[in-house]
């Protein structure tokens, strides 16, 4: 029981705080559920296409493009490159993190990684044709002229701050203190459900691998992750 607060505490603070709107304001109860509904429907229609790319990346996209354009040493072009990659990206910010996190571990570095996600989240190239729609030219090229810079200086001072190693550390400690469980299995696989271990979804894998019938290392796509970060740290 303790367990399961533990790793559920984030719902259950948040069913508790729904509950005490209900009583409390049932009319902003029901506006909160119908937000939480769309936004519900708005994640199931993008995130499907969104990890599909994530295991394709993965799978077919080499190491090595992914540390020349995106790596420690891909220079002031990876970083105008990660601006162009998150300004032509589509979907709401939150699908930019499966992205990042596979570019992480095939060997993008720390300070693209942050310009991509920002990039996104800001400076998208539809966002700029809306905005200048309704502010203006002037208004709209101005805010990107500035935003930009201010975007590449971000990673320059992430990548100072926060080290690749630190996250890969962290990671490793997460996994030393967490009590191996099934779901606990299920989270430390990518999730895509591609198939490549034997078996229908990463759920039956994990169930698999907990009942002793398979061995975590089955999974294709966490192998090529660990391979490709082993080449990047041994360069």
């Amino acid at each position: 029981m303790k367990n399961f607060i533990k790793e559920n505490k984030l719902l259950i603070i948040t069913t508790v705080l729904y509950l005490i709107v209900f009583f409390l304001n049932p009319g902003l109860f029901y506006n909160a559920v119908k937000m939480t509904g769309k936004f519900l429907l708005e994640m199931i229609e993008v995130m499907p296409p969104i990890l599909l790319l994530s295991a394709l990346i993965t799978v077919w996209v080499p190491s090595e493009v992914i540390t020349k354009n995106f790596g420690r040493k891909s220079g002031f072009k990876g970083k105008l490159v990660s601006v162009l990659i998150g300004s032509v990206s589509a979907g709401p910010i939150y699908a930019a993190f499966p992205m990042a996190q596979t570019l992480f571990y095939k060997g993008a570095s720390v300070s693209n990684i942050v310009i991509i996600i920002s990039a996104w989240a800001v400076v998208k190239i539809p966002m700029f044709m809306i905005e200048s729609s309704f502010l203006g030219m002037k208004f709209a090229a101005t805010r990107y002229l500035l935003t930009v810079p201010a975007i590449i200086a971000l990673g320059y001072i992430m990548d100072k701050i926060v080290k690749r190693e630190d996250i890969l550390e962290e990671q490793k400690q997460l996994e030393k203190k967490t009590e191996v469980t099934e779901k606990f299995i299920l989270q430390q696989l990518p999730r895509f459900d591609c198939g490549g271990c034997g078996y229908k979804d990463c759920a039956a894998f994990a169930k698999a691998v907990y009942a002793g019938k398979a061995l975590i290392s089955g999974c294709v796509v966490k192998n090529k992750n660990k391979e490709k970060e082993e080449e990047y740290v041994s360069v």
